[in-house]
């Protein structure tokens, strides 16, 4: 415009000065106040915060005079009080409707309780607000979590409970039930101070020899109560009253769940004892009332839904003076059932008899369908102990201080290197490689050193070694070259294949079975690398071939393995329940059924070459449990074990193995397979093969044949080292 203007009019041009620019003034925007919750969003949030268990927050919602007559504990406890009391495990409550009247206001909602004891309740409340401050308080009381309770009325829940179901054996024998019994003790100062009547008289309660009852309270306080047993009612009327006419041996009657055969059955049946404070809401949350005692181990554990049934419960309404008002709901109890078990009583004593002391465990196991006779765990314990109405019951402080572990089920849930009878597999893995054939020959020197390394020389056993021998001699012989030898094989052609074997064999993993188990330890390449971080070398898989290493098993496994050799290849699931029932004998709701886990990689004729390697384990000249087996008309295959097993001190002496099955093949005796260890105690041959022997005896009816550490059946020779029966010749050392 400026340059327009001084062309066309001539005149000189002005200078202009820059025109500052001017700021437009916005109004500073004002902040709209958020209109307070109205009586229905206030109470929603009161219900929600409800279901969220924020208590504080909803005191924090309170009228002033709520939270004057309320302070924030005691209105939480009055919540959470009136919420366990009618069992309350999950609910809702919903806001539907509103009424306002100036400064007061009444909400309708309804809550839908889900309860443990009498299902499902409901019911419409009404919650009274007012205003104070602009805001809506909540007027609490106890009518806000169940209308009726007003003028001082108050719930009541009666539970309505079950008797705990039975546990029996597989021929309806009892093993655990409720019912009355004796606490048997004495004062040691007060017992007869001549004569037979207490050795003989608490030797036939406890099925032990009169000359081992004195040393039970030899060094016991004179004037104290040591408690000994305890026997139910019935059978203590029928053979032991005469126990009442000796002075100083106290009887002390009781009710309450029993656990026969003084801790024969203890790691099969397990025990109860109360539940815990921190336990509570959980089992509340299922139904129990708080005051039970349940399952802890054991069948009593692995069935508790079972055996607990479930309780039922009858809410009431009562007034201000615990009078009556209604009934608001009631459910009755489900009945608990009743486990009849796999084992056989009878068998089950015999082989906590057979192992006496020894520290170990045994399984029998049905050959050939997978369940258990049997299963012992040395040290065992009285169930009864955890009874709080038995007098004996201060004596589980015993066991639960001793350092060899009752409680455990060594039989499952302890590991133990496996020895020679691991030899079984490594067989199996030589003939499955293709390396080896039943009747490929090995010349076995005493000596073993194929490695080239003259510091890794190996030693047999025996002095001298065994000569040349097939590889089912071998297994017979159990020399260890042989094995040695197929282990170095594998090793130099694929190091996993023996490990791989043995998991085929069911070793390294759980059994699967009803009761806590341990898997063991099959060590391999990939184990090590992950755990050490060292390569596996030769002398990994020398070791693992006899069983030694880093190998552990359970006697369970060991017994399911015997079987599967046994019966052809099956390996099945060990299983400790044969039926459950209705306590009135009503239609079960289970019933035992074979399960299948998986079967042995072996040919028929592979297979057959390790069974007879383990018949000639106890019929042939190199068996090394021949001498033991003398004489017993059984048709029986096994195979013998000595593991080292240096214990905490490093100084123990092995563990000692024998597993096996019999071959009978009659009608009303099914085959068993056996497995027994007895650890730290010396050759499998000359333990637990005559224990192994002892439980067959059992089981088949048989004259029990005395142990070589035995002066008489059930009596221990003042010798701790075995000595030869009369007539037998002695059995020499074997792994």
């Amino acid at each position: 415009m400026l340059f327009l203007a001084a062309c066309g009019g001539g005149t000189t041009p002005t200078s202009v000065a820059p025109t500052a620019a001017v700021a437009t003034l916005t109004p500073a925007p004002t902040a709209s106040p958020t209109p307070a919750p109205d009586a229905l969003s206030q109470t929603k949030a009161y219900l929600a915060a409800w279901q969220a268990g924020r208590y504080a927050e909803m005191h924090g919602e309170l009228a002033a005079e709520s939270q004057s007559a309320w302070p924030a504990a005691d209105f939480e406890a009055q919540y959470r009080s009136l919420l366990e009391t009618m069992s309350v495990t999950a609910f809702t409550a919903e806001a539907t409707g509103v009424t306002e009247a100036g400064e007061t206001a009444q909400v309708t909602a309804h809550v839908r309780y889900e309860t443990a004891l009498v299902g499902v309740v409901e019911a419409d409340l009404s919650v009274p607000l007012k205003r104070e401050g602009g805001l809506w308080r909540v007027v609490f009381s106890p009518a806000l979590i169940w209308p009726e309770l007003v003028d001082g009325r108050q719930l009541l829940m009666v539970p309505l409970t079950t008797e705990r179901g039975r546990i029996l054996d597989r021929n309806g024998v009892p093993l655990a039930e409720q019912t009355d019994a004796y606490a048997v003790g004495l004062v040691p100062g007060e017992l007869p101070a001549e004569g037979d009547a207490v050795p003989n008289a608490l030797g036939r309660l406890l099925g032990l020899a009169p000359s081992l009852i004195p040393p039970l309270y030899a060094n016991a306080v004179p004037d104290q109560y040591l408690p000994i047993t305890e026997v139910d009612a019935a059978e203590f009327d029928r053979r032991y009253s005469f126990l009442q006419q000796i002075s100083g041996v106290y009887l002390t009657a009781y009710n309450d769940r029993y656990y026969y055969g003084a801790g024969a059955a203890a790691h099969v049946t397990g025990y109860t004892t109360f539940i815990q404070p921190d336990e509570l809401a959980s089992y509340r949350a299922q139904g129990y009332t708080g005051s039970e005692r349940v399952g802890r181990a054991g069948l009593e554990a692995w069935a508790e839904s079972y055996l607990a049934g479930r309780a039922g419960g009858q809410l009431q309404l009562r007034d201000a003076s615990n009078t009556f008002v209604r009934m608001i709901a009631a459910t009755e109890p489900t009945p608990a059932q009743d486990v009849l078990a796999t084992i056989d009583f009878d068998l089950q004593r015999a082989a906590q008899f057979a192992l006496g002391d020894f520290p170990g465990a045994i399984v029998v196991l049905n050959r050939d369908t997978g369940e258990v006779l049997a299963l012992a765990s040395t040290p065992t314990f009285s169930p009864n102990l955890f009874s709080p109405y038995n007098r004996n019951a201060g004596a589980i402080n015993q066991v639960l201080s001793d350092s060899r572990r009752p409680l455990v089920n060594h039989a499952a849930q302890s590991s133990y290197p496996a020895g020679s009878i691991f030899k079984v597999v490594t067989m199996a893995a030589g003939l499955t490689s293709g390396l080896f054939q039943p009747d490929t020959s090995y010349t076995c020197t005493g000596e073993w050193n194929e490695t080239g390394d003259p510091t890794f020389t190996r030693q047999d056993w025996k002095e001298g070694g065994h000569g040349e021998l097939t590889l089912t001699e071998g297994l017979s012989a159990s020399c260890n070259p042989w094995f040695w030898h197929v282990g170095y094989a594998l090793f130099q052609w694929d190091p996993r294949w023996l490990s791989d074997t043995a998991r085929a064999f069911g070793l390294g993993q759980l059994t699967q079975t009803q009761l806590d188990e341990s898997p063991g330890q099959i060590p391999d390449p990939d184990w090590k690398q992950r755990t050490r971080g060292e390569t596996w070398s030769a002398i990994d898989s020398l070791n693992l071939s006899i069983g030694q290493g880093d190998v552990l098993v359970t006697p369970l496994q060991m017994a399911r393995l015997a079987a599967a050799v046994g019966n052809g290849g099956t390996l099945y699931q060990p299983q400790f329940v044969r039926e459950i029932r209705p306590a009135d004998g009503g239609a079960p709701s289970y019933t035992f059924q074979p399960v299948i886990s998986s079967t042995l990689p072996l040919s028929t004729t592979q297979l057959a070459a390790i069974q007879t390697g383990m018949l000639n384990v106890l019929q042939e000249p190199v068996g090394t449990a021949r001498n033991r087996f003398r004489g017993f008309r059984i048709c029986v295959a096994g195979k013998t074990g000595t593991a080292e097993d240096p214990g905490l001190f490093g100084e123990q002496d092995p563990d000692a193995w024998f597993m096996g099955y019999t071959c009978a093949g009659r009608t009303d005796k099914p085959d068993i397979a056996v497995a027994v260890v007895v650890q730290n105690r010396g050759q499998g041959s000359d333990y637990a093969a005559p224990i192994f022997r002892r439980v067959l005896e059992a089981y088949f009816g048989l004259a029990y044949v005395r142990y070589p550490w035995e002066s008489a059946v059930g009596v221990p020779a003042p010798e701790e080292t075995p000595t030869p029966e009369p007539g037998v010749e002695p059995a020499t050392s074997a792994p």
